[in-house]
């Protein structure tokens, strides 16, 4: 299998590979050899070639003359087939050009599977639902030939995924899936006869419901004791099924029955039931609409047409208009009329919207018939990759960028050589990206994103080579690599961070620092990149423009490569995308940045790294918001009263924030919806001011659209560290919105700005794939000498919001390297902690995860490593172990003139409420021990003075 075996198992006369296979791989080997000596001496293409044929021909004449005299025809044959592959490109990446097919099938039918490769001298094998189908197979049924795969006789084995891969030295390239289904028709539903009328002259609706078919049934009605397959006369066939008498009469009274056609299997079912029309003659009747009879989403696929139905009636017959989103559609250039029917050809996304059909006829009230339609314009899957060649020195990191487009979001899968990777410690897999750290040859081949979703699939490949570091890599000019390298690093040609900072449109690093050049050693493989820092950041500021980055690094010394300096990226967050990265690069002993010209009231993603000898090392995330801007008459009311307070005092001298003012928390951000299954969704939002207290809990409210009536309780008592939560149980094709609600002890929130209109459809079978992508291990630290925590985040829409039942947790001692050491933990619902006990004393662990659900585990996350504490010193039982508490924080500037001694403490705001309770107890107790001896005191004195002077009463405490 490709790469080829090394050129020394090639010369060796002992090889089990075929005479031609071993002509072709030599002469692949023999390719690079010139390449690596005609490009840097600068020959011309045209003695580059005739070296290379010269050479190839050579090892050709040596390979084919032994077979020569046994059977002329094959060595003419193999003569030709080797010297086609060596006069090719053999570091040319393989192309899929023409796609396998999704095709359905009757049950014993046939199915043909084409699959066209470039170059198409390439081997091409298939696989069946990700398994390798080893060529033709009789039990099966299955005949493979020249790219083409043949299922004589489709059955329940044979159904499935289908995928064409082709190999040639570069490596190897997979198709996107080709899915072989049963054709089949279910039986009409159990229906009542309905009577249908209809003012004569107007335009009458016979609806008939479908029953399920796969493909999707052709509808035919009888009529007159007659079939109708087709539009007639005045009779027309929607595309929906229902069935248009246009113009009414006498005539058309009478019973109609419709039947369901499947065109693979070629089975007609008819109704149980039929409708009768009834038409009437009327003198003066108010437009209404007959059909549809409630509001409808639509979901069409890009570039299908489309037919919106709108049918109405009354005397005289009512004239019917559209508009989109509150706009007529009149000068849309898209849009067509079937009679009152709405039609758009080539749907494309700007089609999406709210339609509005209002029918008047000049008696009743105007506007009082209307009817909307939602529709949703789904996209196939689009994938672009920055570059299709990369080339990357050892021991550096490779990042490949795949940007991906699609509605609904497609979920994205990696592969390497046709083979899906799976995260690990070298391997960070990401929706948008693919980092390969400290690369090696083993990692040299063709790489592919691929993504899909309910309406297709897509995939876009690129070559990643690689060389050893102190080879002249003449060939990056072919791949426009922009390779020079910013003073602020140490030379690493190549590198993606080198790319990052110089494409073109990106803004500069923010970069105060820089870092010396650091002295490695010259084998950098032996170094292990650095763990990621540890964030010690709060998420939230009150400040409106910036936000102090502070973090210390997980091991300081104890044996660790010395970190050479810091990477710190970030960017804001808007919908549905995000801006571009800001990088910085920071001095290893330096801990804290200050980000600058940061937007008000908006939320940010920081990632950041440290850098070894090693390369990069693993990543460390926060997302934080920045402050709202206080409104200008708030601003100055403040500055009036500081001014009235303190007339020496300027308004910028008080830039703390005022926790004197408590009060509910502050309404929550926009909810985003996405789809869990068919009668559930994924409400997630993002947390604002908790004025003051912490916030206790959330409540999400749902309403439906086009429907009189509040806002109802979805769920409530949703914990604080949940920032989503499924709601489930909703109505198929009906429109929803969706709200939050914050809770602390003063009150709850004004509720969130609505959701976008958000339609349940009816898509199923996504509720128990397979997880691909893994949580993310965030912080791991040991609480004892048996114990480790650890914390980690899940993002759900990394699995295109697939469910999931809960989390495994992996951890082996890290001197095993046998993976049946591995113990298994399980952590259910959707707790984002877990404790590990009884560890062995000071040992280091190797932590991984997955996520699971019912169809299966996800890839693994990360690796962490963690080492338990020491066991207690038996001699001294007093002593507390060292800490392991993240070292103090730098004061922000607003306090930096506060006393920070050993005695000084620095209240936060979520120990108000806890301070205000403290201080009222402690009142109520001090009263109480004060009033006891006072008590006490006058009861001993009553006593004693009723004994001495019985006559006399004392009225000096009638008071009391």
């Amino acid at each position: 299998m490709w790469p080829p075996v090394p050129w020394s198992r090639l010369c060796s006369s002992r090889s089990s590979w075929g005479k031609v296979e071993l002509a072709a791989a030599r002469c692949w080997w023999i390719h690079r050899a010139v390449r690596g000596i005609v490009v840097p001496l600068g020959v011309t293409p045209l003695a580059y070639g005739t070296l290379a044929w010269t050479l190839c021909d050579t090892v050709l004449h040596g390979t084919m003359t032994t077979q020569r005299e046994k059977r002329p025809e094959v060595t003419l044959a193999c003569l030709l087939l080797a010297a086609a592959g060596c006069f090719a490109d053999l570091n040319q990446v393989p192309q899929v050009t023409v796609q396998p097919s999704s095709t359905v099938q009757k049950l014993g039918g046939a199915v043909i599977l084409g699959c066209v490769v470039e170059p198409p001298w390439m081997n091409t094998t298939w696989r069946l639902n990700g398994k390798e189908l080893n060529g033709s197979d009789d039990a099966l049924g299955i005949l493979i030939t020249r790219g083409t795969l043949v299922i004589t006789a489709l059955s329940n084995h044979t159904v499935g995924r289908y995928q064409c891969v082709a190999r040639m030295p570069a490596g190897a390239v997979a198709s996107v899936p080709a899915t072989v289904t049963l054709a089949n028709l279910q039986d009409f539903k159990l229906d009542v006869q309905h009577v249908i009328e209809v003012d004569e002259g107007n335009t009458a609706v016979i609806a008939c419901h479908l029953p399920e078919s796969h493909p999707k049934a052709q509808v035919r009605y009888s009529v007159k004791q007659e079939w109708l397959e087709a539009s007639r006369d005045n009779y027309l066939i929607m595309p929906s099924g229902n069935l248009q008498i246009v113009n009414a009469s006498q005539e058309d009274e009478g019973m109609y029955k419709c039947a369901a056609y499947n065109p693979v299997t070629q089975e007609v079912k008819t109704s149980g039931s039929s409708d009768r029309l009834r038409v009437r003659r009327s003198t003066a009747e108010a437009a209404r609409i007959i059909y549809p009879p409630e509001a409808q989403t639509i979901i069409v696929t890009k570039g299908q047409s489309l037919i919106l139905e709108c049918v109405a009636s009354g005397i005289p017959p009512p004239r019917v208009t559209w508009a989109k989103d509150g706009s007529s559609v009149a000068g849309y250039n898209k849009t067509r009329f079937l009679l009152s029917n709405l039609l758009i050809d080539a749907t494309s996304e700007e089609d999406s919207g709210t339609y509005r059909c209002m029918a008047d006829n000049g008696v009743g009230e105007p506007g009082a018939a209307v009817i909307l339609y939602n529709v949703q314009v789904f996209e196939p899957p689009e994938v672009t990759m920055e570059l299709s060649q990369l080339i990357i020195p050892w021991g550096q990191s490779a990042k490949l960028t795949c940007e991906v487009r699609g509605k609904p979001p497609p979920s994205v899968l990696w592969l390497r050589n046709a083979v899906p990777l799976a995260s690990s410690p070298r391997l960070r897999l990401s929706r948008g990206a693919l980092r390969v750290v400290s690369v090696g040859p083993e990692d040299e081949g063709v790489y592919q994103c691929m993504a899909e979703n309910e309406v297709g699939s897509a995939h876009a490949v690129v070559q990643l080579r690689t060389a050893r570091p102190a080879t002249t890599l003449r060939p990056w000019q072919d791949a426009k690599l922009d390779t020079a390298t910013p003073s602020m690093l140490p030379s690493r040609p190549g590198s993606p961070d080198q790319m990052l900072r110089g494409s073109p449109g990106l803004p500069k690093p923010l970069t105060s620092v820089q870092p010396a050049s650091p002295q490695c050693p010259g084998e950098k493989g032996q170094v292990a990149p650095a763990e990621a820092p540890i964030i010690l950041s709060s998420p939230r500021t009150s400040k409106t423009d910036s936000y102090e980055l502070v973090w210390r690094p997980r091991h300081d010394g104890g044996g660790q490569a010395p970190i050479l300096y810091y990477v710190v990226k970030h960017r804001k967050q808007v919908t549905n995308s995000s801006d571009n990265w800001t990088v910085s690069s920071i001095a290893a002993s330096q801990h804290c940045l200050t980000l600058t010209r940061l937007d008000p009231g908006s939320l940010y993603e920081v990632e950041m790294a440290a850098y070894n000898c090693g390369g990069e090392g693993q990543t460390a995330m926060v997302t934080f918001r920045t402050g709202r801007r206080p409104k200008p008459d708030v601003m100055a009311s403040k500055e009036q009263q500081i001014q009235r307070d303190d007339p020496g005092a300027s308004p910028q001298s008080s830039s703390q924030p005022d926790h004197g003012r408590l009060s509910p928390p502050e309404a929550p951000d926009r909810p985003t919806i996405s789809m869990a299954s068919e009668t559930s969704v994924y409400v997630t939002w993002i947390p604002r001011g908790n004025g003051g207290f912490p916030i206790q809990s959330f409540r999400v409210e749902y309403k439906k659209l086009k429907k009189v009536g509040d806002w109802i309780l979805a769920t409530s008592a949703i914990p604080p560290s949940r920032l989503s939560v499924e709601i489930t149980g909703l109505e198929k094709g009906t429109s929803y919105k969706f709200r939050v609600r914050a809770l602390n002890m003063l009150g709850e929130s004004e509720p969130s700005a609505p959701s976008r209109p958000y339609v349940v459809s009816s898509y199923s079978g996504r509720a128990y794939e397979r997880p691909v992508a893994g949580p993310y291990i965030t912080f791991t630290d040991a609480v004892n000498e048996t114990t480790i925590m650890l914390k980690w985040m899940y993002i759900p829409a990394s699995n295109n919001n697939t469910p999931i039942h809960g989390f495994y947790i992996y951890y082996r001692p890290t001197d095993s390297d046998n993976d049946s050491d591995y113990k298994k933990d399980m952590v259910e619902g959707d707790r984002y902690w877990h404790s590990i006990s009884h560890l062995q004393p000071e040992t280091s662990y190797d932590i991984k995860m997955q996520c699971f659900n019912e169809g299966g585990e996800s890839e693994f996350s990360n690796v962490m490593i963690c080492e338990t504490k020491a066991r207690k010193s038996s001699g001294q039982p007093g002593r507390l172990p060292p800490p392991t508490l993240a070292p103090p924080q730098l004061p922000p500037p607003e306090t930096a003139e506060r006393p920070t001694g050993t005695g000084a403490m620095v209240a936060r705001s979520s120990d108000l409420p806890y301070l205000i309770v403290g201080v009222v107890l402690g009142s109520i107790v001090l009263i109480i021990v004060a009033f006891i001896p006072f008590c006490l005191w006058r009861a001993w004195s009553k006593q004693t003075g009723g004994h001495q002077r019985p006559a006399k009463a004392d009225h000096s405490w009638h008071w009391i």
